[in-house]
């Protein structure tokens, strides 16, 4: 088939029109984008690669520059990220958009060397599905390179022998995508990505039988896939926001697909991608980015949360997205989408906390805006590979600033950085003994493995209360220990955080806490506090006997990018069962005032002999001229001292809270 016979599909290329007026829109709008993009595509033009586009699941920061042939198959150092990123051929892409911003012939030539170059050198064969021809590289292939193709048209450098040649190994990446859907592509995202890739090839070749067969196949896994892998919460079983959003591309993909050329999609199956946007809405920080929770990296959230309000005209995704639409966005969707979304209204949800009960997750927050406070506490299941021990782990934001944070997932070699990273010590959670409940095989398996058990949500009186639960550390000969977390918010800045080891044995039961290294991390006493650039905030270790360390730690914002930080340990040794308590705190910069605490005794039926603190405990909190009394029973009520007193007050339950101003008797009970 000719070049122009391709071109004869309408949907397979951008009219000149077009990419004049997309254009002319982003180097209005988003002119550091079109000169990111000319940057990387003038870099593929002296063959030199760096990957540092938003979505790169696996980002570089030192260029790769080949004075020769490229060799596609290159592994600097010894991750073979490089090797798949490198394959993915996003800069097809910029290479195209470049083209259609100057008209310079200079990137179709790229563009038609490269791609011959690759077409040649790669053959597929059981050696390169390993490298360049891993099932899931080809999917992505399949959108970098059809939408690439599209960019250059008009191009003499793009001839009818490239177009063939680019048609026939098309056909290739479809025949083994047909192949590859298998026990793995059902529950992971690799399935929705090639299957994807595979819907692209059948609509950008010419309709036969075949690509009938190729467009059914991919729209039937593409269904099972979503129905496998997509929580009720709308989060992907994966666990990693970074996984769930390539995915949530892939099938925004696949809606625009199917609106360009007048596919049917179930109402069912596009309001469970619509849940996968709303999950974004409920994950967001006030900065604009997803969590980094699993393999994640701290990734602005707003184009995907522009480009699905405009396929599903919501003005709830556009309130949380960008005014306009966004540059990847404006390409894909053209003058038609940059005008619709441009007229669609904004609305703001009508929610702030999120309960996501079935992967295990609770946001809690003050606002919308991007000076709010921000809530993450995470109690699900691991979440394949890309999971990590973070069961009861926790992220604070005051007043948009990270305090407490993930500290990411630096990369996917294996060794002790992967290790460290992915286990408990590189989160936010209760430790015992100072170890890890998982036990790392290789960079992706675990042995260990334990469930998790979400306690719960309640807000009342203003109050919040959550919990949560792990049998992470019932694991025989290195002791057998259940935890349970609880968290009480007196209000969106100031957090009670009180952990529970229940045993019979000797252990040193702990808290792990990793503070933003944005700011300044000090420590005095019992207190850690933060000084950052718009916020200050404080943690403070109320459990006596514990011995604190605050020491160095990492971060991982990006892929391949690690950076030092501050960590807290604090526990102590207990035979049989402990409890340690923390209040973490934080408010706007020289505004913000510590808050007065102390442990108080509690009683019983017998007023004059205090409780054991197995039993129960209570914290007297001073916060913004009102002062609270927390009762916490660690045991179940109902003997002869189930009425328990502390500070002045009296009540029922096993978490109560009291504005000691207006209640002395009862208070809110928030678990009984």
């Amino acid at each position: 088939m000719s070049k122009e016979q391709y071109f004869e599909n309408r949907n397979n290329y951008i009219t000149c029109e077009d990419k004049a007026w997309v254009t002319d829109y982003c180097q209005r709008n988003w002119p550091e984008e079109v000169s990111h993009i000319l940057r990387i595509a003038d870099d593929a033009v002296e063959h030199t690669f760096l990957f540092d586009l938003r979505w790169d699941m696996e980002r570089t920061y030192v260029p790769v520059h080949f004075d020769q042939e490229v060799d596609w198959d290159y592994m600097p150092g010894d991750d073979p990220e490089f090797i798949f990123q490198f394959n993915r051929h996003q800069f097809f892409i910029c290479l195209g958009q470049a083209y259609a911003i100057t008209g310079d012939e200079k990137y179709a030539k790229a563009f038609a060397e490269l791609l011959d170059s690759w077409i040649k050198n790669n053959p597929l064969t059981e050696e390169t599905k390993q490298t360049t021809w891993r099932s899931i590289e080809a999917g992505i292939r399949a959108e970098t390179w059809v939408k690439a193709m599209g960019y250059f048209k008009d191009s003499p450098s793009v001839d009818d022998g490239l177009v063939k040649a680019y048609m026939d190994c098309l056909t290739v990446h479809a025949e083994y995508l047909m192949t590859t859907y298998k026990h793995f592509q059902i529950k992971s995202n690799w399935g929705v990505i090639e299957n994807r890739g595979l819907m692209e090839i059948a609509l950008a070749l010419p309709i036969c039988d075949r690509t009938k067969e190729y467009l059914d196949a991919a729209l039937t896994r593409l269904s099972e896939e979503m129905d496998v892998q997509i929580a009720d919460d709308g989060v992907h079983w994966e666990q990693s926001p970074m996984y769930h959003n390539e995915v949530f591309h892939c099938y925004l993909e696949v809606m625009r697909l199917a609106r360009r050329y007048g596919i049917k999609l179930s109402k069912k199956k596009t309001e469970k991608v619509r849940q996968m946007a709303y999950a974004n809405i409920a994950w967001k920080k006030p900065n604009h980015c997803q969590p980094m929770q699993g393999d994640s990296d701290e990734t602005d959230l707003r184009d995907l949360l522009a480009q699905s309000a405009w396929l599903f005209s919501d003005p709830v995704l556009k309130f949380c997205a960008y005014d306009k639409m966004d540059y990847d966005g404006a390409w894909d969707f053209l003058k038609e989408g940059i005008e619709g979304y441009g007229k669609l209204d904004a609305k703001e949800p009508d929610f702030l906390d999120k309960v996501m009960e079935s992967t295990g997750n609770l946001f809690v927050r003050s606002g919308w805006d991007e000076n709010a406070d921000y809530f993450h506490f995470r109690c699900g299941f691991l979440g394949g590979g890309h999971g990590h021990s973070d069961k009861l782990h926790v992220d604070l934001v005051i007043n948009g600033e990270d305090i407490l944070m993930d500290t990411g997932r630096y990369h996917y070699v294996p060794g002790e950085a992967r290790t460290w990273f992915k286990s408990a010590l590189g989160h936010n959670v209760p430790l015992v003994d100072g170890r890890d409940y998982l036990k790392c095989r290789d960079a992706w398996g675990v042995d260990k493995m334990s469930a998790a058990y979400f306690g719960g949500y309640k807000k009342k009186d203003g109050y919040r209360y959550i919990q949560g639960s792990h049998g992470g550390y019932l694991n025989g000969e290195e002791g057998n220990v259940w935890i349970t977390r609880k968290v009480l918010a007196i209000d969106t800045d100031l957090y009670l955080i009180a952990d529970e080891f229940f045993s019979r044995e000797k252990h040193t039961y702990q808290q792990l806490f990793h503070f933003n290294n944005q700011g300044k991390v000090s420590r005095s006493g019992r207190t850690v506090r933060y000084n950052g650039s718009g916020s200050d905030g404080e943690l403070t270790v109320l459990t006596e006997g514990c011995e604190m360390k605050l020491s160095d730690g990492r971060i991982s914002r990006n892929y391949n990018q690690m950076e030092t930080g501050k960590q807290l340990l604090a526990g102590k040794e207990a035979d049989g069962f402990s409890s340690v308590i923390s209040v973490v705190s934080g408010g706007k910069k020289k505004e913000y005032k510590s808050p007065e605490l102390s442990l108080l005794p509690v009683f019983g039926a017998d007023p004059a002999v205090p409780l054991d603190p197995s039993d129960a405990e209570a914290v007297s909190i001073g916060w913004k001229g009102k002062n609270y009394v927390v009762i916490l029973a660690h045991r179940d009520i109902g003997d002869s001292c189930d009425l328990l007193t502390a500070g002045g007050v009296k009540g029922l339950g096993t978490v109560i809270v009291f504005d000691t101003e207006k209640q002395k008797v009862g208070g809110t009970v928030l678990h009984w």
